[in-house]
């Protein structure tokens, strides 16, 4: 039999969108579909080509100018590529993404929605009112579906739904050093308590908001120290931050970590102070290390740590504080009793097993 080919969609290769184009690549494995995955942006890149398991990686090195607008270049470009490949369905992640996807005739577009406020704009409610035909709609958390359902109240509530985020966790964890080797690798002492943010250093990540309530928690926590892993535009704001603090050498800023998930046993605990998270995939990599997570209660947040552990809201630092404490004196009992629980939450909603089965009940539900 022909294999059937499906086209991946993405904006990019940026972080989350590599692992995330992986991640639904692996979806097709083992079936008699085949994945061609397509990034609008980004340079040729045989190291990227290499680590999609995909029939056909396609790089269509997009320019700013050509991503604006209604990107008619790259629809036809699209098209081309569906004349060739013959698509069956194709998954579209980020509005461009979607707003391309759905240019085409008589196909069945899953756009998936990776943050709140997809469609608050006037003029994308219009399109999907116009061009959603053949458009269903996946958040990448209840949450996010249930934001979309707001935005979009003319679209059926079966026609959005929500995916969560998965990984690979059996190969995560082989490729993670031990906490021996990870120290070493990143020059942590031993004795430290290590706490850790992954992410971009931008206004959505709120690390003002950890720095803060690191330096309040600090006279409770004298063994501990802070690594911010992340690059962007807020680093200067940040680091001067950090400097009127005068706690320079109790915050680290690790700058961008190729593959950061690997060193994440050298830490402590995982804090994440998002002010709006679709669901983390750096969270999610958190858990492959068994690492005790911290984490605002936004959006898809809250249902990553339910029944794991208790968050903070947004923007409160003193909340935050108490919470480092909390974790900085928990006993070891305690820290087993989390790891179990944040096991228990990932076998049955983050494997790519479990979400693999979610994602045909949507796509195909004749399967199922």
């Amino acid at each position: 039999m022909n294999a059937k080919n499906v086209l991946i969609l993405c904006n990019d290769y940026n972080a989350p969108f590599l692992s995330v184009a992986k991640e639904y690549a692996s979806y097709l494995n083992n079936t008699d579909h085949d994945a061609i995955v397509v990034f609008l942006k980004g340079q040729k890149d045989p190291a990227i080509e290499n680590e999609v398991s995909a029939k056909k990686v396609i790089f269509l090195e997009a320019t700013n100018k050509e991503l604006g607008g209604f990107k008619g270049k790259l629809t036809e470009q699209i098209r081309k590529l569906h004349h060739q490949y013959q698509f069956q369905f194709i998954v579209a992640h980020r509005y461009r993404a979607i707003f391309i996807a759905t240019q085409l005739k008589d196909i069945q577009v899953f756009g998936v929605c990776h943050i709140d406020g997809n469609f608050k704009r006037l003029s994308r409610k219009l399109y999907i009112r116009f061009f959603g035909k053949n458009l269903t709609l996946i958040g990448v958390s209840k949450a996010i579906r249930d934001d979309v359902r707001k935005s979009l109240p003319f679209i059926k509530k079966e026609k959005i739904v929500h995916l969560y985020n998965s990984l690979d966790f059996e190969t995560l964890r082989a490729s993670l050093l031990d906490r021996s080797a990870a120290k070493k690798a990143l020059a942590i002492s031993e004795t430290e308590y290590c706490f850790v943010n992954v992410g971009r250093l931008h206004e959505d990540k709120d690390q003002a908001t950890l720095i803060n309530a690191f330096a309040l928690a600090l006279p409770q926590m004298p063994q501990a120290r802070l690594y911010i892993a992340g690059a962007g535009r807020l680093e200067c704001a940040l680091k001067h931050q950090v400097e009127k603090l005068n706690l320079q050498e109790k915050i680290t800023f690790l700058g961008k970590v190729p593959e950061v998930f690997r060193y994440l046993r050298a830490f402590d605990c995982f804090v994440l102070s998002s002010i709006r998270e679709g669901l983390p995939v750096a969270l999610l990599e958190a858990y492959a290390a068994e690492l005790p997570p911290i984490a605002s209660l936004c959006s898809g947040n809250t249902e990553a740590i339910e029944d794991v552990t208790e968050g903070f809201e947004v923007g409160h630092p003193e909340q935050l504080a108490n919470l480092m404490i909390k974790r900085y004196e928990m006993s070891p009992v305690e820290t087993n009793q989390l790891i179990r629980r944040l096991n228990d939450k990932l076998e049955l909603n983050f494997t790519n097993a479990a979400v693999k089965a979610e994602f045909w009940n949507i796509v195909d539900p004749k399967t199922n």
